[in-house]
């Protein structure tokens, strides 16, 4: 849809989850362009008491924490009940640049004009991290973060895979719609701000690891994490390696390397380990939804038992 004018309406929606202070000055600085802030609020009640009264800002607070896919789809909801035609979405700690959204809209149109039907755009780049490209040219496994969706495509392809909860559903959106015909199309020269986890020094009998002069670090997630990584990928890998064989096993291998990256560097490596076999355990039975709290009760008391 667009407005009468016939310019593209477009709404920002992000997931919030005790929603930080730095929060407010990037959506003021979102609002320069974007028509419409969805923030939801996933069950902390932390994002009203910052005090947006701009009203092009709309605050929805979940009453229950019910994960990042049901909260970008209440908030793509209402985008769409405003006459959205697009959609960027965007995690609370991330940004982007000034003549991002405009940058993406020449992308789009610009794919589309070549005859093709893309879903929505990505960046370049997250957090200096270039996107991976796929055999056939777009991009491999973008994250959600820095995605302009078009409605039209949202529409047809349904809402994100909410069983999931957190964590690889943006690759399961990727790959149903890749099995619609659909991909998603790079934004040129264009890097977005984006923390991808827990940056921990990699050390070598005590010292950081240095390689081309540079100091390496591993990433690490919290057991819980590890859990969904490890759960949803298996789930995935079930429902699409027939289909896609070299692409999932491109993407678990990454998976693979990211989660033994976790584990030298991790001091909770018991609690990681639980959440690894659990997360195997229950993909393969395609167990979605939130973390059993007595798993979840587990890895906490494990996580507490090493600090």
């Amino acid at each position: 849809m667009t407005d009468p004018a016939g310019r593209a309406v477009v709404a920002a929606v992000i997931p919030t989850f005790h929603a930080p202070e730095a929060l407010r000055d990037r959506v003021d600085r979102l609002l320069e362009q974007v028509d419409l802030v969805v923030l939801v609020d996933d069950g902390t009640a932390t994002t009203s008491t910052l005090g947006f009264e701009d009203p092009r800002v709309r605050v929805v607070e979940l009453e229950d924490n019910s994960g990042i896919a049901h909260a970008l789809n209440v908030g793509i909801d209402l985008a769409h009940e405003y006459g959205a035609s697009h959609v960027l979405t965007l995690d609370q700690d991330s940004w982007v640049p000034d003549g991002y959204v405009s940058a993406a809209m020449e992308a789009l149109a610009g794919s589309i004009a070549a005859g093709e039907n893309p879903v929505g755009a990505v960046p370049e780049s997250a957090g200096g991290h270039a996107v991976l490209i796929d055999a056939d040219g777009h991009p491999f496994d973008p994250i959600q973060a820095g995605q302009v969706l078009r409605m039209e495509a949202w529409k047809r392809l349904g809402p994100f895979e909410e069983s999931l909860f957190i964590d690889a559903v943006d690759t399961e959106y990727t790959l149903r719609a890749w099995r619609s015909g659909s991909r998603y199309v790079l934004i040129p020269h264009t890097d977005i701000g984006h923390e991808l986890g827990t940056l921990v020094p990699f050390t070598v009998f005590g010292r950081q690891l240095v390689l081309r002069g540079r100091r390496r670090h591993l990433l690490y997630h919290s057991p819980f994490r590890t859990y969904y990584m490890v759960r949803n990928s298996v789930i995935l890998h079930r429902r699409y390696a027939r289909e896609r064989r070299r692409w999932m096993w491109r993407r678990n291998r990454k998976l693979a390397s990211m989660i033994l990256g976790g584990f030298l560097v991790a001091g909770d490596r018991r609690a990681q380990f639980l959440a690894l076999r659990e997360g195997f355990r229950d993909g393969r039975r395609e167990v979605g939804g939130r973390i059993r709290s007595d798993l979840a009760a587990r890895l906490a008391l494990l996580g507490r038992k090493v600090e």
